[in-house]
């Protein structure tokens, strides 16, 4: 009988911060936007970031477009 495998790190999950809704681009912390903290709580973002998918943005001809990422 073997038991449970338990994992080495513990994981703490924020459940919120991936179910919040995706603020417009311009409300991005500079960390956020270049993809080191999570875009709803801005804490750093170690392993197990989730992806949420694009921020869309625009200033005239340049497009400002983004990938999101939210703690785990």
């Amino acid at each position: 009988m073997t038991a449970p495998v338990r994992p080495a790190v513990p994981v703490f999950a924020r459940r919120g911060c991936r179910l919040k809704k995706k603020p417009p681009i311009r409300e991005l912390t500079w960390w956020a936007y270049q993809g080191y903290r999570c875009f709803a709580c801005d804490r750093p973002l170690r392993r197990g970031a989730v992806y949420c998918g694009w921020i869309r943005g625009r200033s005239g001809a340049h497009v400002l477009d983004v990938e999101v990422w939210s703690c785990p």
